[in-house]
């Protein structure tokens, strides 16, 4: 795998948060797009009402399980931000909201990104089922 330096963009250099050192691959983004959209999913079932979700310029976070977080972009400039996603030793860095300005402290391959969304997936799953004890039943689980 040939590895991308990250380049920050103007906007990003000048006045956003720090950025790692390689770019993140569009499997990732696609992985965490699809996160995002299941996390969404889950959290609508959960409360009911549109979720402000933490791939996107809203300021919040979730926290909520063992295997990932998520903090949006953070407006800050008094405290650095050290990541908007982190599984594991990875960490990745957007400028804003997702799919913009992203870059990582690793090398990633399409292999470690399937590898997250499943982690990731189940994680979000089990979020749910606690949210929702009745869930399990229902899902015949």
């Amino acid at each position: 795998m040939k590895e991308k330096r990250y380049i920050p963009e103007l906007g990003q250099a000048a006045f956003g948060q720090p950025w790692k050192e390689f770019e993140v691959p569009v499997i990732w983004e696609a992985a965490l797009a699809y996160l995002d959209s299941e996390l969404s999913r889950v959290m609508w079932n959960i409360h009911q009402k549109e979720y402000s979700s933490p791939f996107a310029n809203t300021g919040i976070s979730f926290e909520e399980c063992d295997v990932f977080s998520i903090y949006a972009y953070s407006w800050d400039f008094e405290s650095e931000q050290e990541y908007n996603f982190k599984w594991r030793d990875i960490e990745i860095n957007w400028y804003k909201y997702l799919g913009r300005g992203m870059s990582t402290n690793a090398l990633l391959t399409a292999e470690l990104a399937a590898e997250m969304l499943e982690d990731c997936l189940a994680a979000v799953e089990e979020y749910e089922l606690k949210m929702i004890p009745d869930l399990a039943e229902i899902r015949g689980i």
